[in-house]
């Protein structure tokens, strides 16, 4: 464990100069090292954030591995950046992505919502996640008037009256498995370049295990986990390192509205800095966070991907078939307490046609409004 963690201490440490958090993350990603013997490599996505990371520890060790999971998930352009690189190892999960669907679920809205559906739903479910969803206090929350950051009674509907397995395995199934499969036949510990501000669940990582998580049944090293988006774009432009051409540009938004190239501005307390094509890259077929993706002017990720790679686009959308419910009980009562179980003979499913995303994304919509997913 790498010193105190708190809210309030992240918060100091994503307030640091960008100068100060490279020698941070310098520091943990040597103290990784050497704990483990140099027996350590770098998770590497062909995203910005993990471009960062590498660039950063073949400065200190020219050497270091990397491993890509090719999950077939990725734009092509990310699979050719990451292969443009040395010395790194090409692994693919054991499942493909429909397989994965099918079993576990679409992912909708965010991990933590779609794990709570996932487990809520079966008949006599976990009633700590079908609490939260129908905003239920429990816990320390009930000592308090101020409402739990886990209260999902928003997405109690979707819980209830999608006909979809909705689930968050597929980040698990495609990455992480095949990850720890190859940490435990090589004999190496990884390092990830995941951030805090992400998510509440990263961040809640962070507070747990800090930067260097060496005990536990997965050690793992995520130095870079206190530094901002802004950091990893100021990061890349001031050293020029060439990143996959999905991003397209990295530009200052200046306090006119107007794009300056990044280093005009880049560093000044105003800068706001964006790429000018993906914002970020990972799953495209991701749903998680779909539905903020819906800033004026601009296009969403389903959008973008149609721009991009229109086959893509054509297969995440289109397809998809009804199929019996492997979890419906002909005996479950339609209540359970004040729970109204989950319990459709038929339900959607991805197709060798396509996944099928079109008509569960217009499912949710029909609940949450016209363009609440916003993919056409």
């Amino acid at each position: 464990m790498d010193g105190v963690h708190d809210a309030e201490r992240l918060k100091e440490l994503q307030s640091l100069p960008l100068s100060r958090k490279i020698q941070i993350t310098q520091t943990r990603i040597i103290e990784w090292y050497q704990h483990y013997n140099g027996n350590v490599c770098v998770s590497f996505s062909g995203g910005k954030d993990s471009t960062v990371l590498l660039h950063i520890a073949r400065k200190i060790y020219p050497n270091i591995k990397a491993v890509f999971s090719n999950t077939g998930l990725e734009f092509a352009e990310i699979q050719r950046f990451v292969k443009s690189w040395d010395n790194v190892d090409i692994i693919v999960p054991q499942m493909r992505f429909d397989e994965v669907i099918s079993t576990y679920g679409y992912p909708l809205i965010g991990k933590e919502v779609a794990n709570n559906i996932f487990y809520a739903r079966r008949i006599g479910g976990s009633p700590y996640k079908r609490n939260r969803l129908l905003g239920k206090k429990q816990g320390n929350d009930i000592d308090t008037d101020k409402k739990s950051m886990f209260d999902y009674s928003k997405w109690l509907p979707l819980a209830r009256d999608i006909p979809a397995i909705i689930g968050s395995r597929c980040c698990d199934k495609m990455k992480k498995q095949p990850m720890h499969h190859y940490q435990s036949e090589h004999g190496v510990k990884m390092i990830d370049a995941t951030l805090a501000e992400e998510s509440l669940l990263r961040k809640q990582m962070w507070i747990r295990r800090g930067c260097n998580a060496f005990d536990g049944s997965n050690p793992k090293s995520s130095p870079m986990s206190f530094w901002t988006e802004q950091d990893v774009l100021s990061y890349i432009a001031k050293n020029n390192i060439k990143i996959a051409s999905v991003y397209g540009d990295i530009v200052s938004i200046g306090d006119d509205g107007n794009a300056y190239p990044a280093l005009d501005l880049c560093g000044h307390p105003q800068c706001n800095l964006k790429c000018t094509g993906c914002q970020r890259t990972g799953c495209v077929y991701c749903g998680f966070g779909a539905h903020h993706d819906k800033s004026k002017g601009k296009e969403t990720r389903f959008q973008l991907l149609a721009k991009i790679e229109p086959r893509k686009y054509e297969y995440a959308i289109g397809g998809g078939q009804w199929v019996d419910n492997p979890y419906y009980d002909p005996a479950a009562p339609e209540y359970d307490g004040d729970w109204k179980n989950w319990n459709p003979k038929k339900i959607w499913t991805p197709s060798k046609k396509g996944l099928g995303m079109g008509k569960v994304f217009d499912m949710v919509n029909e609940i949450y409004g016209k363009d609440f997913i916003k993919y056409d």
